[in-house]
Formats: C-alpha cells, sequence, structure tokens
C-alpha cells in the first residue's frame, strides 16, 4: 500500500466490503477469481477513489472515483467500471498466459 498526500491507500475488501462484494460478483461470469485484481481505495472528502490492479505483477490498472452514495449502494457507473476492469483483465490474462507458454 502506499500513500499520497498524506491519505493512505487500503485494501478494497477491509475499507468497503460492499464494494468488495460486487466486484467479485461482476468478476464470476469472466471466470476471473479475485485474486487476479487487486484492488484498493483512497478515501477522498466526498467518496472513494477506487484502483484495480491486475496483469503478471499488478503492473496494469484503473482507477475509477466514486461518491459516497455509489459506495455503499454501487450502482451502474460502478457495474460498469468493474465490467470494462475484467474485459481487460482477461484479455490481459490471456495475453500473460500465452507468453509463458511460448517455448
Amino acid at each position: 500500500m502506499s500513500e499520497a498526500n498524506g491519505h493512505k491507500e487500503l485494501p478494497l475488501r477491509i475499507a468497503t466490503p460492499t464494494l468488495y462484494n460486487k466486484l467479485v460478483e461482476t468478476l464470476e461470469p469472466y471466470h476471473i477469481h479475485p485474486f487476479d485484481i487487486q484492488g484498493t481505495v483512497m478515501r477522498k472528502e466526498d467518496g472513494l477513489d477506487v484502483t484495480l490492479r491486475y496483469s503478471q505483477s499488478f503492473s496494469q490498472s484503473e482507477t475509477a472515483h466514486f461518491n459516497n452514495d455509489q459506495v455503499e449502494h454501487p450502482d451502474e457507473d460502478v457495474t460498469e467500471f468493474f465490467k470494462a476492469t475484467a474485459e481487460r483483465c482477461k484479455t490481459q490474462l490471456i495475453k500473460d498466459y500465452y507468453k509463458m507458454m511460448k517455448p
């Protein structure tokens, strides 16, 4: 975890179980295990910055800001962010697999 401007990055699973459960639910149809994506949050005055990292060494990332209401009650914007990230993650996992299997 890192710190930026005095704000500490926290694991998504600990900081907001509601969003984490929505992420896990969204990943299921893509056959992506929750441990293939590392979710973190940084608290802001008006909500959370959610960062999802993926790839072989978690080198790829996507970030979105959600207000406090969206954090408590995930809406379509949250779901779309998770779906788009899941698509990119799946593509990257496939690329990583073929690199690993290359003779």
